[in-house]
């Protein structure tokens, strides 16, 4: 008896699965917000070194972003992933530049934190591959879910920590703007995986 062969899909699935991921691939709002998340992901190591340069940095990002925004949308996702990457990028400016000004370099939590975020930022080309999306959404989301963990023991040990009050709130906030970094990477995660 010959080996039994399964069938191939029908060719209007394969099209269908192939449009989608074309689309999400050239739909600019999506490439530029997944460029974003790569390229933020890619550098916090540095910037964590360094947080002054903040600003040096994010300006290039920013304006790809706000280029992106003018373009005509291919996806109905992109729109959601272009906002969650262009809060991303602004909160977490924010957040190192508030290290620089306030000469509060991150500490383990916060590098701890920013670890599972450069991580997470790595499975960024995942999440808009059918294959491996729903894989690399969930690890992301385990990623996140780190994040916001070690963020809020550090806050609240921060905010219980007695003497030293200045620099507590400073940490506190610090942590604070981190944890809004992490929001806004799941609701650009989420929007990626629905393009």
């Amino acid at each position: 008896m010959p080996p039994r062969v399964c069938p191939a899909p029908p060719l209007f699935l394969i099209i269908k699965g192939m449009r989608r991921y074309w689309l999400a691939l050239t739909d600019p709002r999506l490439k530029a917000a997944m460029h974003a998340l790569e390229r933020a992901g890619a550098a916090l190591g540095d910037l964590a070194a360094a947080p002054a340069g903040a600003a040096a940095f994010f300006a290039p990002l920013k304006k790809s972003l706000a280029k992106a925004a003018g373009a005509r949308p291919g996806n109905p996702a992109g729109s959601a992933a272009l906002a969650a990457a262009e809060d991303l990028t602004l909160r977490l400016e924010r957040a190192f530049s508030d290290m620089a000004r306030l000469e509060a370099p991150p500490d383990a939590a916060a590098r701890h934190a920013l670890l599972a975020l450069q991580r997470a930022c790595a499975l960024t080309p995942r999440l808009v591959s059918r294959s491996s999306r729903a894989a690399a959404f969930a690890q992301a989301a385990a990623l996140c879910n780190t994040g916001h963990k070690t963020l809020a023991l550090a806050r609240a040990a921060a905010d219980r920590a007695p003497g030293e009050f200045p620099l507590n709130l400073k940490f506190s906030s610090i942590y604070s703007g981190l944890d809004a970094v992490f929001c806004a990477f799941e609701r650009c995660a989420e929007a990626l995986i629905a393009s």
